[in-house]
């Protein structure tokens, strides 16, 4: 479990350095004057998202609907990463709190991975999330090529009350 939250921190702080970084070499191409990117509120629904790095590797992500917490449902996207790369997944609770939790529930945050998988027209991926234990609220979902730090993408997770 230990691991697990070390793993977390560590994925969250290379996003978080990435686009700190991007903010400070990239001025006037954010649109916020902080030059930090706004993410639109969490309505349930993402919208397709791609993020494409100066290597031009693109990794999508397909719109996720609200589901009951409890359920198990698949997210999942295309890359023009090659088959058999790692993509982790990150999820996060909003606000995300580091607490102590009992057994069998989701203390906040987790890290999963999916193996990139061959498409008709992309590569795809995919995740079949257990929410068994998940609590209602808004989720972050952060995708990271495990060998290809600088592409990342996120999205938002809306899990209602069973």
């Amino acid at each position: 479990m230990q691991t697990d939250k070390k793993i977390l921190f560590a994925i969250a702080g290379l996003i978080l350095c990435c686009i700190i970084g991007f903010g400070f070499y990239s001025p006037g191409l954010l649109s916020s004057p902080s030059g930090m990117k706004d993410f639109p509120a969490q309505t349930g629904m993402s919208q397709p998202s791609v993020v494409t790095p100066k290597d031009n590797v693109t990794i999508t992500i397909n719109p996720i609907p609200e589901y009951m917490a409890g359920e198990t449902f698949a997210i999942n996207g295309t890359t023009t990463l090659p088959v058999g790369e790692v993509l982790d997944i990150a999820l996060i609770k909003e606000p995300f709190h580091t607490t102590k939790c009992d057994p069998g529930k989701f203390c906040g945050a987790g890290t999963y991975s999916t193996i990139v998988s061959s498409g008709l027209d992309n590569n795809t991926w995919s995740l079949n999330l257990n929410t068994s234990g998940f609590t209602e609220g808004g989720y972050d979902i952060w995708v990271l090529a495990r060998y290809n730090p600088n592409t990342s993408i996120h999205a938002g997770l809306l899990l209602k009350k069973s």
